[in-house]
């Protein structure tokens, strides 16, 4: 007689549990514990589940039915559609327009490697892919959720390099924290230290190392612990070392032992300061303590300021970050380019980052103007949005769009798209110009600085001023 829980084989098509058949067209990635196939129309996917026992096989259909009801609005997950009938293991699961894994823009098919990277996308949709990424994984985290498998073949993203949507999928590891006997699921490259030697069970601190190895390995072209002699070794000298961190991080500040020399170098006109720092806090001293890794959170802010620094070369089209003096890829030096450099108006003597927290209720504090390190390349042409993560200390809906701004010719645009008003300072000793809602202004930018202030005068709030990065400066 047969078991319930059919445990091998294919068959074209499965049915779901109300009884909806799908012609499944290819497969879009596989791993120990099953494969996921495209099913046709492209915009669903149907994940098929190995168990090697019947008790096994009923835990993950258990575990399937629980995931369902986990708090998962807002996170773009591949989510649990519907499970697969009896006797197939599995579930079906929603995506976008057509989607292909974030291993395509990790691991390079071709030899020209600047054709390749720009043909994939380029540095600036990867980190507005990356952030996206790290808003998701946050999102999780802040709802005491933790994926646990984080690997390039769980994250999809949009095959059209103009679109940028990510899915995550394999949404069967997604749980609770974990104990050490529950036997935390990783993929080999991407499990944290203590995941690796067995210390401990799925967390948010191992989910926050295999984000690191993503992000690097996404921007870079390179595994942060795979250096050129791992490269050049067998799979298993890479597994023995450098996926059980025996060997340093290839960009290690004092150990050059593990160095790598192929991939998109040099690796730090790639990443910001701000994405370098959380690098090397990941990849140095949070291998030794995970107490000490960048979370998502923080990965997130830091790639959303680092996609609106970017600026794309006319000659050969590599996009690279502003502050450059020339193109990373041709060395065409830089045009003069606008830029919106972010600043807090604070309370004197108090930390930038305690003023971000501390809201606008300090009345009789003495308030100045306090730079921020970030900035957001004001494009001409098309719009450049600023959202509330750019202007509220500490944002419910950061991605909330506040302003939209257009740069044509030598004139600006700002339109008002906020719940309150926003105030220009044309610094000149004028007083501020309110900016209602659902209203806009036109101002000059050619040889003129002017500040847009997201809250009143005396008021604790963000502001954006309008500069100039001069060419090949």
């Amino acid at each position: 007689m047969a078991s319930r829980w059919d445990l091998g084989g294919l068959l074209r098509p499965v049915e779901d549990e109300y009884y909806q058949l799908w012609s499944l067209t290819h497969s879009i990635g596989a791993g120990g514990q099953g494969e996921v196939w495209l099913a046709r129309g492209g915009r669903t996917a149907v994940k098929m589940i190995t168990a090697p026992s019947q008790e096994a096989a009923e835990a993950v259909h258990a575990r399937l039915r629980r995931i369902q009801r986990l708090p998962l609005d807002g996170v773009p997950l591949a989510r649990v559609h519907a499970l697969l009938a009896p006797p197939k293991l599995g579930y079906v699961m929603e995506l976008a327009d057509e989607m292909v894994p974030l291993d395509t823009l990790c691991v390079p098919d071709e030899e020209d490697l600047a054709a390749w990277y720009v043909r994939t996308g380029g540095l600036e949709r990867r980190l507005r892919l990356l952030a996206q990424l790290a808003d998701a994984v946050a999102r999780l985290h802040a709802r005491a959720i933790v994926y646990q498998d984080l690997s390039p073949s769980n994250v999809l993203v949009s095959a059209a390099v103009e679109q940028q949507e990510i899915r995550l999928i394999d949404v069967d590891n997604l749980g609770l924290v974990s104990t050490v006997e529950s036997a935390a699921v990783h993929t080999p490259g991407y499990g944290a230290p203590e995941i690796v030697a067995g210390r401990s069970g799925a967390t948010t601190l191992a989910d926050a190392h295999a984000l690191g190895v993503l992000i690097f390995e996404t921007l870079t072209a390179n595994h942060p612990f795979r250096g050129d002699e791992v490269l050049d070794s067998d799979p298993a000298y890479q597994q023995e070392y450098a996926d059980c961190f025996r060997l340093p991080w290839i960009d290690h500040p004092t150990d050059r032992t593990n160095e790598c020399s192929v991939g998109i170098t040099p690796r730090q006109e790639l990443l910001s300061g701000q994405l370098w720092e959380l690098a090397t806090q990941c990849f140095v001293a949070g291998v030794a303590d995970p107490l000490l890794r960048p979370s998502a959170a923080r990965w997130a802010a830091a790639l959303h300021s680092a996609a609106g620094q970017t600026v794309e070369c006319p000659e050969c089209g590599w996009a690279y970050r502003a502050v450059a003096p020339s193109c990373l890829s041709c060395r065409r030096p830089r045009d003069r380019v606008w830029v919106l450099r972010h600043g807090l108006t604070g309370p004197v003597g108090i930390e930038p980052q305690a003023q971000s927290e501390g809201g606008d209720d300090m009345p009789d504090a003495e308030l100045a103007e306090v730079p921020l390190p970030d900035f957001t390349v004001f494009r001409p042409g098309g719009t450049t949005a600023l959202t509330a993560r750019h202007t509220s200390p500490a944002p419910d809906r950061p991605d909330a769009v506040v302003a939209q701004l257009r740069l044509h010719g030598r004139d600006a645009t700002v339109l008002n798209v906020s719940r309150a008003s926003l105030w220009l300072d044309h610094q000149d000793g004028r007083p501020w110009r309110e900016i209602g809602q659902g209203s806009q202004a036109t101002l000059p930018v050619d040889g003129r600085t002017w500040t847009l202030h997201f809250g009143r005068q005396g008021a604790i709030h963000r502001w954006v001023r309008l500069m100039a990065l001069e060419a090949g400066a």
